[in-house]
């Protein structure tokens, strides 16, 4: 329902400047004006397009960095560059890591979850040197050292996309160089490559993935004792090199509510942290359990939408309802994805043609536009092209992992 209600100041704390932070940032400004004063608290003092990140190890171009303070300057708002540590809501603080306090009228979580490797000896991508890693992996495996690559998703939970592309594109890129008798391997608890996108793409994925020889071993669970279980029988998983992902957690913040075993925070569908007042999350520190993105823009949407009405903005309020979108490198041309739903347009949920504009990894509402109409950064999309197809579907509750 729409907030009718008189304008007023305050003060709103952002924790975190990657994908949800960010996009909470944007939106604010573009919902509730100037009068909401923002502040935007990091660690780091730029933002990574870490979806892009996967790319940059096969020679396909960098990912954009972009400076932080740049940003909140634009934006008439303010960044400190800290880490937060605890939060008091009794008293309106957050606590930083030097000390210091900073006061709060509301406070928008949005620190990204924290990734440790699941197996020793493996490149687990995301983490520190993990792309010099797979550079240094693809030039052994070019020189003949290596004759076996096993990628190991480690959890059905978080985004196992990554997973697929640094699985094809070390395809394409051994055969590029005349590479032949690599074995290569995906083992993954999915019981068919990427399901949450639905039968047509997994099917798409699928062909996809033998069409560059890659064996698909589904309903498996490795572990750090260097072996895959599946359906009760147990084998070594006996190649040369291990790829892997992270596994997540929360961000350990004290005074914030946090889920068992992992420690994500528990919030609602506005994203507010349950058990705490005026405190909100969004992105990969909270406890939905795909992340990813696009949908940790999606989160941050529903909240800066929640707060700003706090603040008197008139705003259709919008629960996050899931939208799965995703754009799977092959190292050729890129596939664009959605997630399937019962009712949907059979020929719309797969493509080779973007399905949502500007056609990045990330599918912010936000946080999309304003990196490529960036004019410091020399990228522009403009319009959408003629044709131009974009639909929302779904994501089904009954897809999601347990």
């Amino acid at each position: 329902m729409t907030q009718p209600n008189t304008p007023s100041s305050g003060h709103v704390v952002i924790v975190g400047g990657g994908v949800a932070g960010l996009e909470a940032l944007l939106a604010l400004r573009a919902i509730g004006g100037d009068h909401i004063a923002v502040t935007l608290v990091s660690q780091d003092d730029r933002f990574v397009d870490r979806p892009m990140t996967v790319a940059e190890p096969f020679g396909l171009g960098p990912a954009a960095r972009v400076l932080l303070p740049h940003i909140t300057a634009e934006l008439g708002t303010e960044f400190v560059h800290g880490t937060v540590t605890e939060v008091d809501p009794a008293e309106r603080r957050v606590g930083l890591a030097d000390g210091s306090h900073l006061a709060f009228d509301t406070l928008i979580i949005a620190t990204g979850a924290r990734g440790r490797a699941p197996f020793p000896d493996a490149i687990t991508f995301g983490l520190k040197g993990s792309g010099a890693a797979i550079r240094e992996m693809l030039d052994r495996l070019r020189s003949s050292d290596g004759r076996g690559v096993v990628f190991v998703a480690p959890t059905m939970t978080g985004w196992l996309l990554p997973l697929y592309e640094l699985a094809l594109m070390t395809a394409r890129e051994l055969a590029r160089s005349n590479v032949n008798g690599v074995r290569l391997r995906l083992i993954s608890p999915e019981d068919r490559p990427l399901a949450l996108f639905g039968d047509r793409d997994s099917q798409r994925i699928a062909r996809l993935m033998a069409a560059a020889e890659i064996e698909f071993v589904g309903a498996a669970f490795a572990d750090a004792d260097d072996g895959v279980s599946m359906n009760g029988a147990r084998s070594e998983m006996g190649s040369d090199y291990v790829v892997t992902l992270p596994l997540l957690s929360g961000p350990g913040i004290a005074g914030v509510p946090a889920t068992h075993p992992h420690g994500f925070i528990p919030v609602d569908e506005y994203g507010r942290v349950r058990g705490l007042a005026d405190v909100y999350a969004a992105g990969d520190a909270v406890d939905f359990p795909v992340k990813q993105g696009g949908l940790a823009a999606q989160q941050a949407d529903a909240v800066a939408e929640h707060v700003a009405a706090r603040y008197g903005a008139a705003v259709e309020l919008a629960p996050f309802r899931p939208v799965l979108r995703g754009m799977l490198f092959t190292g050729g041309e890129p596939v664009y994805m959605r997630s399937g739903a019962p009712g949907a347009d059979p020929e719309v949920p797969g493509a080779w043609c973007p399905l949502w504009w500007p056609p990045t990894k990330i599918a912010g509402r936000h946080l999309a536009p304003y990196l490529f109409a960036r004019e410091d950064e020399g990228v522009g999309f403009g319009s959408p092209p003629v044709g131009f197809i974009d639909v929302d579907i779904p994501l089904a509750a009954m897809t999601l992992p347990a």
